[in-house]
């Protein structure tokens, strides 16, 4: 007895996919768990001039622009 094409073609599709949905859903859950720290981090970071805060490469701050030079026009000095 045979069974429609599609319907095999279904069940691969069950075979390969649903192996996979712990490793998917495990995969979600650490990148909202990063994504609520890295929130946390910025409202607890009493930093006012912080414009770009997501990136740690080149960090800025008062008197540090994102380029590592010294801010034009500064009110601090």
């Amino acid at each position: 007895m045979s069974t429609a094409p599609g319907l095999s073609f279904a069940n691969v599709t069950l075979l390969l996919d649903v192996p996979q949905l712990p490793a998917i859903f495990a995969s979600n859950c650490f990148h909202n768990y990063r994504t609520l720290s890295r929130e946390f981090r910025f409202v607890i970071n009493d930093s006012e001039d912080l414009v770009y805060p997501f990136n740690r490469i080149n960090m800025q701050d008062k008197n540090t622009n994102r380029m590592g030079r010294p801010r034009k026009y500064n009110d601090s000095e």
